[in-house]
């Protein structure tokens, strides 16, 4: 019989460019959402961090004078 760990060196193991990508990293904050938050948010398709990230700059802007 052949021996199966000879083979088996050329899958596997960290490469270049693997993995989930490195967003910037900004301060943890947890909270709890109402109900109509939370339907909002389990609608987003995609990243909710990155959702609630232009959320909060939306708002942000539109109350500047």
């Amino acid at each position: 019989m052949q021996n199966v760990e000879s083979s088996a060196g050329s899958w596997g193991g960290a490469r270049k460019g693997a993995g989930r990508k490195r967003m910037e990293k900004g301060k943890y904050y947890g909270f709890n959402s109402t109900p109509d938050v939370e339907a909002i948010l389990e609608a987003v398709e995609g990243s909710k961090a990155a959702y609630i990230n232009a959320a909060v700059r939306a708002y942000a802007k539109s109350q500047q004078p």
